[in-house]
């Protein structure tokens, strides 16, 4: 029986990566396989949720305080990792998708002479979360979420064949949601943190919203509202037409009709938002940005739009408004993403762990 430990760190349990570990599990639990597969969080979560599939897993707390557990993981993370590959005997494969965590495992491996594979499984475009190459290059394989992350990790001169693109499972569901009726105001969502700048740039699309004529309304769905986003909502005249719900466990099933869902990010690894609004029929306007919209956007689902250029997304946000496409098709759309979905993603992650 070939024994597979992930090794994560601390996690808020409402991100990406953590909705790709539950699906991950998910299947491993449906595949009668005979691979044993646990799991090690060395931090804890804010929410844990996600982790309710994961049968066999073990939580090592540390401070909930930022600091404080930045210092406990400087002070006594390696002595955890030995001390939990020295507990889980004749482990085989060992899958971290934090950069410390795996190039500690790597040289613990070469210090005690073990035998176990440490793989990378970086959620992360490098080109924005840069990984110093030392720790990079300290790792026997790599699965990649994404085409492009896998071109980055090749460019740093790491043998390609060590790279296995195993893109991000997404499950299968039955729900669909329609767009809205011509003459009710078309309606967009954002889901996801709220964050004015850096990574999600709310910005961008909140200044190309106040750019387009119409009626129109975006539900933003997460959590970070703050009182500078209201005061550039105010300040765009937009205010009156943009809701904030907060997170919700289940963002889907409370949606009657949606027009598209928006995502102005200015990086991503594999945006599984994207993949999630699309398994449910709903189409997306996106930025093309380094890594992962490429993958997932087609003409079948959704536009693409050059990052950053609010020109372009200005013009895309108003061909929605005016019912310039026509994505009615709902199984067209949910069937766009096939290579995506989970049934034989399990069977695809250990070909990848295997090779």
């Amino acid at each position: 029986m070939k024994k597979i430990c992930l090794f994560i760190p601390y996690m808020t349990g409402f991100g990406g990566t953590e909705t790709v570990i539950t699906n991950l599990f998910a299947e491993y639990n449906r595949s009668q396989s005979n691979t044993e597969l646990s799991l090690v969080n060395i931090g804890g979560f804010e929410n844990g949720a996600w982790l309710e599939g994961v049968k066999d897993k073990q939580i090592i707390w540390l401070s909930k305080n930022k600091w404080l557990r930045k210092i406990q993981y400087a002070l006594f993370l390696p002595l955890i990792l030995y001390r939990q590959i020295k507990s889980k005997k004749e482990v085989d494969v060992v899958i971290s998708t934090n950069p410390i965590m795996w190039f500690l495992l790597f040289w613990i491996k070469k210090i005690t002479h073990q035998d176990y594979r440490v793989m990378s499984w970086y959620h992360y475009s490098l080109s924005s979360k840069k990984v110093a190459q030392p720790l990079l290059k300290s790792a026997d394989g790599y699965l990649a979420i994404s085409t492009g992350i896998a071109k980055q990790i090749v460019a740093t001169g790491i043998s390609e064949d060590k790279v296995k693109t195993i893109f991000n499972p997404i499950l299968k569901k039955s729900l669909s949601i329609p767009r809205t009726q011509t003459s009710d105001k078309c309606r967009f969502i954002y889901v996801g943190r709220v964050m004015l700048d850096g990574q999600k740039n709310l910005r961008a699309t909140f200044e190309a919203l106040s750019r387009v004529h119409g009626d129109w309304q975006l539900d933003v769905i997460g959590n970070g509202y703050s009182q500078e986003i209201k005061t550039l909502l105010t300040e765009l005249g937009i205010k009156s037409h943009v809701k904030f719900t907060g997170f919700k466990e289940d963002v889907w099933s409370g949606l009657t009709a949606v027009d598209g869902l928006l995502l102005s990010s200015k990086y991503e690894g594999l945006p599984m938002v994207l993949n999630e609004a699309i398994s449910v029929g709903i189409p997306v306007l996106a930025f093309d940005c380094p890594t992962g919209p490429a993958d997932i956007v087609n003409s079948q689902n959704g536009i693409l739009v050059p990052t950053d250029n609010l020109t372009a997304y200005v013009t895309e946000l108003q061909k929605f408004i005016d019912r310039h496409y026509d994505f009615n098709q709902l199984a067209e759309i949910k069937d766009s993403i096939k290579k995506f979905y989970s049934e034989n993603y399990f069977l695809t992650f250990m070909k990848s762990i295997e090779n």
